[in-house]
């Protein structure tokens, strides 16, 4: 799976931090280090770096709303996906920029980014939701989970 990613500071325009408070999100792993934004599962509110549309936008990650239409998950698996089952929320591909992502504390390199897809729920708000597939071998000893997110351009 997947439970945070980073994207490097410079990579994410300033009208986007400052709109989404993003600052209080920034880590650096040292002193010599880039600073990095945290995008956490776990976040009071939880988003995502998205190229969707032509541009950079900072969307919701999954749906914690009982209320909404969409799914109450945070991922979907590439096999529900190709099944049909998500058919009805008309899922659209995107790309969920990234540098790093975190997995049962490990960090693994994410080279061109991570797939995602997002719907709309029944008031037109989007949810952007991480594909999974199963683990290579590799990533299945190097974080313990037999699920991993859908790399772009690459397989770890």
């Amino acid at each position: 799976m997947c439970t945070a990613i980073t994207l490097a500071w410079r990579e994410i325009p300033r009208k986007l931090i400052r709109r989404f408070q993003l600052e209080e999100r920034v880590i650096q792993r040292s002193e010599a280090a880039e600073k990095e934004i945290l995008f956490l599962q776990r976040h009071r509110q939880p988003l995502l770096p998205v190229f969707y549309q032509g541009e950079l936008q900072i969307l919701p990650w999954g749906n914690r709303q009982r209320n909404s239409s969409a799914p109450l998950a945070w991922w979907c698996d590439v096999a529900t996906l190709q099944s049909g089952a998500w058919a009805q929320y008309h899922p659209e591909p995107v790309e969920i920029l990234a540098n790093f992502g975190l997995e049962r504390g490990v960090w693994f390199l994410v080279r061109e980014g991570l797939q995602g897809v997002l719907i709309h729920d029944q008031r037109e708000q989007p949810s952007v939701y991480l594909l999974l597939q199963p683990a290579s071998h590799y990533y299945q000893v190097m974080t313990g989970y037999h699920r991993e997110p859908v790399f772009l351009g690459e397989q770890i």
